[in-house]
């Protein structure tokens, strides 16, 4: 279930969703690559400091998303589609200015009650690292 955030109106989404957000961009061989953000509100859009991968991928393909998990059981996610422009900072490192096109607030349907290890049901499942 996905509603519409009007673009105009993000800042609003924001003061509920904090400046605290998973950006994720593309690699070369079209793998995503997620990297968690602290954001401040610029002119330009959301400003936050990256890395070396995410300011390669956003070089190369600056269409990018952010995303913001629910607040609580069974909210809606937050993700803005975007573009990235990537700076170097004076003090080195890299900083990037995502400007957000287009936001929706979304979830699946909601479980009827919070999943504990006795009712996990389907949502669940174990996973297992295996070494390599």
């Amino acid at each position: 279930m996905s509603v519409p955030v009007d673009i105009d109106n993000l800042d609003n989404a924001l003061d509920e969703y904090g400046l605290s957000a998973f950006l994720v961009s593309t690699g070369d061989d079209g793998h995503p690559h997620i990297t968690h953000v602290s954001l401040s509100i610029c002119s330009d859009g959301l400003l936050c400091d990256i890395g070396r991968k995410t300011s390669r991928n956003a070089s190369s393909r600056p269409s990018a998303a952010m995303f913001w998990p629910p607040i609580k059981f069974g909210g809606h996610s937050l993700i803005v589609d975007g573009v990235v422009s990537v700076a170097e900072k004076p003090e080195g490192g890299f900083q990037g200015v995502f400007k957000p096109k287009s936001a929706i607030l979304h979830r699946s349907n909601p479980p009827s009650e919070e999943p504990t290890q006795e009712n996990c049901s389907n949502d669940c499942r174990p996973i297992s690292a295996k070494k390599v």
